[in-house]
């Protein structure tokens, strides 16, 4: 009786066939849920990050501006207080007035739509209060959307919808 150690040819190809079959599966439903999980991460760190925004305004009695850039699907977090020779509650971060936070969006996800009272940017006072209700609406590649909508009292809420348009609906309280 032999001993032979290791695969035939023919199993291994069976073997790679079979493999490639779940491939052509699989990747198609992983790609579809990566899309969404990177618009659903998106969508809460800048949750996340318009909290500390306004505990951060209470915190520094302060005004602290969130200021959004369609262009290149980023934002950043500072406090517009004028320090350094800034203008205190411009909206623009100047002088050595200081960065909280800045981000981008990952790829495959893009803002759509920000709507606030000073257009594309809002504040929080130092009471913690917006001084520009609104939204931002964004997109991933399978044309889902996802945003956040800061009401007057200063609840920062993720809404969700299957076209820009709305209906939206509130996917946490």
């Amino acid at each position: 009786m032999r001993k032979d150690k290791g695969f035939t040819l023919l199993e291994t190809m069976v073997v790679i066939a079979i493999v490639g079959i779940v491939s052509a599966v699989a990747i198609p439903n992983y790609m579809s849920w990566v899309s969404d999980n990177r618009m659903k991460a998106a969508v809460r760190d800048l949750k996340s990050n318009m909290n500390m925004a306004k505990l951060r305004a209470i915190r520094e009695n302060a005004t602290v501006a969130v200021v959004f850039r369609i262009a290149t699907n980023s934002y950043e977090i500072f406090v517009d207080n004028g320090a350094g020779g800034g203008i205190a509650s411009n909206g623009i971060r100047d002088g050595g007035e200081a960065l909280l936070q800045s981000a981008t969006l990952p790829a495959g996800v893009t803002m759509r739509e920000v709507v606030f009272n000073a257009a594309t940017r809002c504040s929080f006072n130092g009471s913690g209060l917006p001084t520009d209700p609104g939204h931002v609406y964004m997109e991933n590649t399978k044309h889902n959307f996802r945003g956040i909508s800061l009401s007057m009292v200063g609840t920062v809420r993720i809404q969700t919808s299957t076209t820009l348009g709305g209906p939206w609906e509130n996917v946490d309280q």
